[in-house]
């Protein structure tokens, strides 16, 4: 939107445009109470970015974060889709306005899903310094009904249930950019998964074949990989960390000292405080109380195997992936496969 702009143009957006910080930034202390409520409770709960119906004052760029988009139905709201990082929200709308001579208002309401952090442009900056000379080819289609940036409800092998994104967005899976998801409707329950797992860390599996069903498709309690990993808060000693640029959270089993920080602080009950034991299995005893050393332990997603994560490998009838919920179109094309 901005990368054809000049450097005097663009300083001037950049001095026009505001942070905004909508929502908790520890969402994860009340996360347990949220889950309680009805769907009613906790949408009206969330802080509202933009409001379906109003004016289009500008555009929302997600800093960080997530934002759940949402449309009137009958007398509730439904969710349609969430946005994250580098998504945007009103570009459609201000746009339309701008070129068709409309006064078209927003289409959908953005909230904030725990907390999101946004940058917002406004419509008369955008009008000014950013339309007049944005390439015909980066204008949105002519308006006919509301459409999602990167999701078509007209398209079925895109289309994701209102149970399901409900589901996924109330449970905070959209947080994750390695979520297990599997298919019940083709696993077998032959545990193939789990046996691949601890083949991979030395007989000691990194995960647990449960989790929340829905429309057939379970979450499994395996670590996720958060985008935003509140697990690594408080850690003393430093021991659970990114692992890389692409994100993978690891605990390095050396400076971990089992106090179960990050065990307790995991929204999802991802981590697992295990026994460490030696290659012939025996527990390590800790010498000052002569009690057995417990240490986090969880999913690493194979990160030391070039292969990858062991337990899709396995699976014999693909019943079982990884995911970055932040791919939703990537996401409803599996789940639709069937």
């Amino acid at each position: 939107m901005f990368r054809h702009l000049d450097d005097p143009t663009l300083e001037i957006v950049a001095a026009a445009t505001e942070f905004l910080t909508f929502g908790n930034f520890e969402w994860y202390a009340s996360y347990s109470k949220i889950r309680e409520a009805t769907a009613s409770e906790r949408i009206q709960k969330e802080p509202v970015v933009a409001q379906e119906g109003h004016y289009p004052n500008g555009v929302y760029l997600v800093r960080s974060g997530f934002a759940r988009l949402s449309e009137a139905y009958n007398n509730v709201e439904r969710t349609v889709s969430y946005l994250g990082r580098g998504q945007i929200f009103g570009f459609e709308e201000a746009a339309t306005n701008w070129k068709e001579k409309k006064d078209l208002p927003f289409q959908r309401s953005l909230r904030a899903v725990g907390y999101v952090d946004v940058l917002f442009v406004p419509t008369a900056i955008l009008e000014q310094h950013v339309f007049p000379s944005l390439p015909a080819s980066e204008f949105p289609p002519p308006y006919t009904r509301p459409v999602s940036r990167g999701w078509s409800p007209d398209s079925p092998d895109t289309k994701i249930s209102t149970e399901m994104m409900e589901f996924i967005v109330e449970q905070r899976f959209i947080n994750g950019t390695a979520a297990m998801i599997i298919d019940m409707d083709r696993c077998t329950r032959c545990d193939d998964c789990v046996r691949a797992c601890a083949a991979a860390h030395d007989n000691n599996p990194r995960f647990l074949r449960h989790g929340p069903i829905e429309e057939g498709f379970m979450i499994a309690n395996a670590c996720m990989h958060c985008q935003d990993p509140v697990c690594m808060i408080g850690c003393p000693t430093g021991a659970i960390h990114r692992k890389s640029a692409h994100g993978h959270v690891v605990i390095n089993d050396l400076t971990c000292i089992g106090c179960a920080t990050c065990a307790n602080s995991c929204p999802y009950s991802n981590i697992q405080m295990v026994t460490a034991r030696n290659a012939d299995g025996q527990p390590f005893y800790d010498k000052a109380t002569n009690q057995p050393i417990q240490k986090a332990a969880k999913c690493d997603l194979c990160s030391t195997q070039i292969t990858g994560p062991a337990c899709a490998n396995a699976c014999p009838h693909d019943a079982l992936v990884r995911m970055d919920m932040r791919s939703v179109d990537r996401l409803a094309q599996w789940m639709n496969k069937r």
